[in-house]
């Protein structure tokens, strides 16, 4: 009788196991297709920024805006981490939907604005999105586009922790410049890593 239990235990120890793998494997398949789907965002906002220079140079004007939507949501610019490997299209707002979507605007004005910038990405262990971030330490290069071409560096000056509910991180720290502040959850979402850069100039 002992054994006949033994063995339906085990049973459904290796039945929930597979069930584990598989759907981790599901998840890493749908996140490894849209990193895809991200990176061809990324070069159709850059080949429709580059139309746009080729377009106002002929006419010796400055370049405007793109207008580039993804999944519904208008896309405010490009984040590059060389460091890291990540090349995400920024879009213009944040709610749990939009954050399955690519990074988000969470707070702050316009890609290279004055002002502080402040982009919110998961944390994906399958070493997506901003799963990487606690790796940048001061001194990292972060690159943002705007939609007229403009790319500025940023360099990071501060990494820290804080409770999900501390919103500080979104005041700049010196006024009159611009700055980046990169948001991800930690800790199994008990914590926020704030990474925060500043315009090199």
């Amino acid at each position: 009788m002992k054994n006949k239990i033994y063995n339906i235990i085990l049973i459904i120890l290796v039945i929930a196991l597979i069930a584990i793998i598989a759907l981790i494997a599901i998840k890493y398949g749908a996140n490894q297709i849209k990193e895809k789907d991200l990176q061809s965002v990324v070069a159709d906002v850059k080949e429709k920024i580059q139309q746009q220079i080729t377009t106002t140079s002929d006419k010796k004007e400055e370049p405007k805006e793109v207008k580039v939507e993804y999944k519904g949501y208008n896309v405010i610019g490009i984040l590059k981490i060389p460091e890291i490997n990540i090349e995400y299209p920024i879009i213009d707002k944040t709610s749990s939907e939009a954050m399955k979507v690519s990074v988000t605007r969470f707070w702050g004005n316009n890609v290279n604005d004055l002002g502080n910038l402040t982009i919110a990405g998961h944390h994906y262990l399958d070493g997506t999105m901003f799963c990487n971030l606690n790796k940048l330490e001061q001194g990292s290069i972060i690159e943002l586009t705007d939609l007229t071409g403009k790319m500025l560096q940023y360099e990071v000056f501060d990494k820290y922790i804080i409770d999900p509910n501390d919103v500080s991180c979104v005041e700049s720290v010196e006024a009159g410049t611009r700055e980046v502040t990169l948001i991800t959850c930690i800790n199994g979402r008990n914590n926020r890593l704030v990474v925060k850069a500043r315009e090199i100039i």
